[in-house]
């Protein structure tokens, strides 16, 4: 009694140990979590690779470091390919933007400043209008020639203020960005040694998960399964989903921007593409950038990229949703912005990157313990496979 209740004791210590080292060195883990990601999307590809090697090369277990190295190439020649091709373009578009920022935001200010006087001064007149009118009231007079200039002299002040403000926050907000990423020592370090520790990850992968079962009591190991396995089909559809998704936005939007005639169509494609990583929220982030620069160029064009973007995303939810991410998800879209705000509250972007998949994982895994402590006495094969076929009804 007392030697079960002292393992349980130490395995919590332990378990807390682990988890407050993490939190405090999570400032340098981003490149693990990253490359945990990519590991996590090319495994599948790894493992068909593996299962279908010769045979003398599996029974000398070369079979899966081969497998690995052949992703590895795959990899490097899609980098190579998009440094060669993509990146120099977006770079040329992105060094074109910032020469001509300057000029964009004191474009942009004027176009405010002019724009909010014009729609106050015909505001103010139609206001005296009506009070003259319906009242009989000269705002000239009860002004007294002194009012106005004062109230227009007060508008144009606080627009200015606004404007200059807004840019400020905007170019703050790039400054410290950029001073986050690329300042961190150990975010460097970890890059240069990603692809040796992503390695042993892969190819003791089997080994890694053996071990991680054999910590669980054997009673619990077949829940523990089919636990793994109902949130593994969760998070590898979501993930790999949003990828195509983030892919097909980016190219899509990419060619209607050129198309219109938008300046930076490939820079502004690939922000879009990125943001589209944000359920819901993304892609409303990734169309402000191309409104704003269409805005500049002309109105009209501004009106033809607001169609192409909700047009693109008409497409996507009608045709491409459904299909890529299938039944991975499953929650109604009120409970995804719900969930997106409070992973942003609870940890920043980590939070609203991870609130959708947690959640519809947390579903599944108290939907399977739901049927295993349910009258029915379902076995854990049972359960699983009822955790997506049919509603929950909740009994108590």
């Amino acid at each position: 009694m007392y030697s079960r209740r002292n393992r349980l004791i130490l395995i919590a210590v332990l378990i807390l140990l682990i988890v407050w080292t993490i939190w405090a060195a999570r400032g340098g883990l981003y490149p693990y979590l990253i490359a945990l990601l990519i590991g996590y999307v090319v495994h599948p590809l790894v493992n068909f690779l593996d299962e279908h090697m010769p045979t003398p090369l599996q029974r000398i277990n070369a079979s899966r470091p081969l497998a690995i190295i052949i992703v590895y190439l795959l990899i490097i020649g899609m980098v190579v390919t998009i440094m060669a091709f993509l990146v120099p373009l977006v770079i040329r578009q992105l060094q074109d933007l910032l020469t001509a920022l300057p000029s964009l935001i004191e474009g942009a200010q004027t176009r405010m400043n002019v724009g909010l006087t014009d729609w106050y001064l015909q505001a103010w007149d139609y206001v005296g209008r009506l009070a003259e009118q319906y009242f009989g009231i000269r705002l000239e007079e009860v002004a007294q020639g002194n009012l106005r200039p004062q109230v227009e002299q007060w508008i144009l002040e606080w627009i200015q203020r606004a404007a200059a403000l807004v840019v400020t926050g905007v170019q703050q907000g790039l400054t410290r960005s950029l001073t986050v990423i690329t300042s961190t020592v150990s975010f460097v370090l970890g890059i240069l040694i990603l692809p040796f520790w992503l390695f042993y990850i892969l190819n003791d992968q089997a080994q890694v998960i053996s071990g991680i079962m054999r910590l669980i009591p054997e009673r619990y190991r077949l829940d523990a399964h089919f636990l793994g396995k109902a949130a593994d089909g969760v998070l590898s559809a979501y993930i790999r989903g949003q990828l195509l998704l983030c892919l097909f936005i980016f190219i899509i939007d990419s060619i209607g921007l050129a198309i219109i005639g938008v300046n930076y169509p490939l820079l502004l494609g690939l922000v879009a593409g990125v943001l589209e990583i944000f359920p819901f929220i993304g892609p409303i982030l990734g169309a402000i950038p191309a409104l704003l620069v269409a805005l500049l160029q002309s109105p009209s064009t501004a009106l033809w990229t607001l169609l192409l973007f909700v047009g693109v995303q008409q497409v996507e939810n009608i045709f491409l949703v459904p299909r890529i991410q299938g039944q991975s998800v499953q929650l109604h879209p009120a409970l995804i912005m719900l969930v997106l705000v409070m992973g942003n509250e609870l940890a920043g972007i980590w939070g609203m990157l991870l609130a959708v998949p947690v959640t519809a994982i947390v579903r599944d895994v108290f939907k399977y313990l739901y049927l295993r402590m349910s009258d029915e006495n379902l076995d854990p094969p049972a359960a699983f496979a009822r955790i997506r076929r049919s509603e929950l009804t909740l009994e108590v």
